[in-house]
């Protein structure tokens, strides 16, 4: 018998979020910033995942893959505030139900950057109340889906959304303020504090955990000394100072990881990449080991990880199946070593709505034709699959 390189029941999946896919997505704050210019496509009718997520689960199960991590919509479930629609409710509900009855297992996000318009008017994250309500809809989400979701992730990348829309202003809400990007930092940790106190007055078995986006930093030249305490300043800042707020309320850790940065200086915006690196079509950098380096990192936690996403956008598909190949041997490195990784998640099942970028770059293991909503399964999504199937790698056994 040829041995696995991933043990049974790892989960081999792909993720979505919702305002990326589902399409029509008009009660969030996304949708007023994308008409203001904010980023380079509407979002409009994005993939119909929500007409269409039957035929892209049993696509996404077809394939091979055991699991599908995709988000709910506050703005759908919560489109007035204290109004809560029993109808979409309904529908993610049933999005699970489906996804259990074809045997994939769902992991569900609750916050994937998105806010109802009636909040994000009212201050957003930094409104008064904003950690009370959203444990508030964590609740109904929790009732709707209980006994149905084992894995649930609060909040989607935490850092990313104070980093681009309170520090950068280049996402909702425009913020160009280190101050309210600390408040910002501090109220996303009442957020998971106060939704895990929320959920787990309704569901005892639901397991809990962020979805953290970790950056490899490290020195751009490491001979310079403000460099290196610049790489290990930025780490401990943008890394691990949410996951050591939230460590003692959660059951895993998801680690959204994507690429390599280099440090300059103590604070100062890094370079993606150097002029020698391998990039992806955004620009940013291909560096296998750091996925090593960031499981590694955040086993010291003592918690269960999940790889939420990681991916490529590129042209050629070529270069997604030598990403997904090296980089599920970096995570194979990350439990040889004794990391307690349970999956990996690939960013994404489709082509979407990649925020500020719109529609240009291709992330997906299934291409999406925008004006027939026609999906094209790539090589590279049977070649995952392949590996999801037999839990191998290409060539490590042989």
């Amino acid at each position: 018998m040829i041995a696995r390189d991933f043990p049974e029941g790892f989960l081999f999946g792909a993720a979505t979020s919702a305002h990326q896919v589902e399409g029509r997505n008009d009660g969030c704050d996304w949708v007023a910033w994308e008409a203001k210019g904010g980023a380079k496509d509407r979002s409009g009718d994005a993939c119909d995942h929500y007409r269409l997520y039957p035929d892209d689960i049993a696509l996404l199960r077809d394939l091979g893959l055991q699991s599908y991590r995709f988000s709910v919509e506050w703005a759908r479930i919560e489109p007035e505030e204290g109004r809560f629609d029993a109808a979409e409710l309904r529908h993610y509900r049933d999005m699970v139900d489906l996804c259990r009855k074809v045997g994939v297992e769902p992991i569900v996000t609750l916050h994937h950057f998105t806010l109802p318009t009636w909040l994000s008017a009212s201050g957003g994250v930094l409104a008064p109340r904003s950690a009370e309500l959203f444990a508030r809809y964590c609740r109904q989400v929790a009732e709707a889906l209980q006994g149905r979701v084992r894995w649930v992730v609060t909040i989607n990348e935490p850092m990313i959304l104070v980093l681009m829309g309170y520090l950068q202003g280049v996402w909702p809400p425009g913020q160009k303020s280190p101050g309210d990007a600390v408040r910002a930092a501090r109220r996303l940790v009442s957020w998971h504090k106060l939704a895990h106190a929320a959920i787990r007055g309704v569901d005892q078995d639901m397991l809990l955990g962020v979805a953290k986006h970790w950056i490899d930093f490290r020195p751009l030249d490491a001979a310079k000394p403000v460099h290196r305490l610049g790489s290990r300043l930025q780490h401990h800042l943008f890394n691990r100072w949410y996951l050591e707020q939230v460590k003692s309320v959660s059951d895993f850790i998801g680690i959204n990881y994507y690429a390599r940065q280099y440090a300059t200086s103590l604070l100062r915006q890094v370079p993606l990449a150097t002029p020698e690196d391998p990039r992806t079509e955004m620009g940013w950098s291909i560096a296998p080991d750091g996925l090593r380096a960031a499981l590694a990192g955040a086993a010291a936690y003592g918690l269960p990880l999940i790889v939420t996403e990681n991916g490529i956008a590129c042209q050629q598909d070529e270069e997604r199946i030598r990403y997904i190949d090296s980089h599920l041997a970096a995570v194979r490195q990350a439990m040889a070593g004794g990391a307690d990784v349970r999956g990996y998640q690939y960013w994404s099942l489709l082509d979407n709505f990649e925020w500020a970028e719109g529609y240009r770059p291709q992330f997906g293991l299934v291409a999406v034709d925008r004006s027939s909503q026609r999906r094209t399964v790539r090589e590279s999504a049977r070649h995952y699959g392949e590996i999801a199937r037999s839990g191998r790698l290409p060539g490590a056994n042989d």
